[in-house]
């Protein structure tokens, strides 16, 4: 916090400054969550549910590979477990390139609507996008309408006037963004579409975009539209795993055969259980 108040104290007042920054930004889509962009989260004690969102080096990887499919035109794929910050990671970064890029149109779908964006709901897809133009530093003048701002919102839209770019949302049906174009489209929960519908879907949505984003745990099993996409030779596939966060995995071990402790986080053994490791070969 100290140091997002320093860094955009320093930006409020010099305009020079601000161009390195964007120009920084375009390069590290990175920048914009570790100083601008916030989390929120209902099980944090009160006052403190709104948090600045600190990129974890796993996630760094997902922005990244993300940033390059969308710029490429490639399609991606996330397979992840609960509660890992996918579907927020991938609505944060469309939020980044609207506000950074002209004529950007994203397509953000989920298997319900009210998943997608719902009046007075906090953690819908939508919400996860007001979030970041809610809190953004008043020097960057990127607010609402209503506020006097370039970003117009109405359900199932945001667009960024100033720049004439937009994100749209959808529910992942039949009928998904038949007619539409996208420079990137989210499908959200993907393996939790009945198969029959995300053949469909399957089926009409890569003549929209040359950039299709599958993130979903896995639902319905292996022969799932959701699993052979991650298996196509056209598609970036990036895991966020639970015991891959520093947060979960305090103490991570596995015993991969009968006799057998793996040590997966040495150092909090090191710091609390040394003498552990005086029988690790």
């Amino acid at each position: 916090m100290k140091f997002r108040d320093d860094l955009h104290t320093l930006l409020a007042n010099d305009k020079g400054a601000q161009k390195v920054f964007w120009s920084f930004c375009k390069e590290r889509k990175q920048i914009l969550f570790d100083t601008c962009f916030w989390t929120l989260d209902p099980r944090l004690p009160f006052g403190k549910q709104n948090q600045p969102f600190i990129l974890r080096p796993k996630q760094i990887e997902v922005v990244e590979l993300l940033d390059w499919c969308i710029t490429n035109g490639h399609d991606a794929g996330i397979n992840k477990t609960r509660d890992e910050g996918a579907s927020e990671i991938v609505c944060k970064l469309f939020s980044a390139w609207i506000m950074l890029y002209d004529h950007i149109s994203f397509i953000v779908g989920s298997y319900k609507k009210e998943d997608v964006d719902k009046l007075g709901d906090d953690y819908t897809l939508f919400a996860k996008i007001d979030n970041v133009f809610e809190h953004l530093p008043s020097w960057m003048g990127i607010k609402y309408e209503k506020d006097g701002g370039c970003i117009y919102r109405k359900d199932m839209l945001i667009r960024n006037l100033a720049r004439h770019s937009a994100i749209i949302g959808e529910t992942t049906n039949e009928n998904f963004s038949v007619g539409s174009r996208a420079t990137a489209i989210l499908l959200d929960e993907f393996g939790r579409i009945r198969k029959i519908v995300a053949d469909s879907i399957e089926g009409t949505v890569h003549p929209i975009t040359n950039c299709v984003i599958y993130n979903s745990t896995h639902w319905l099993g292996a022969g799932h539209p959701f699993n052979e996409a991650l298996k196509k030779d056209t598609t970036r596939r990036i895991d966020l795993l639970w015991w891959e966060n520093p947060e979960k995995a305090k103490g991570l071990y596995r015993s991969p055969e009968v006799g057998v402790v793996e040590i997966i986080d040495e150092n909090y053994y090191r710091e609390n259980y040394p003498d552990v490791l005086n029988y690790v070969s």
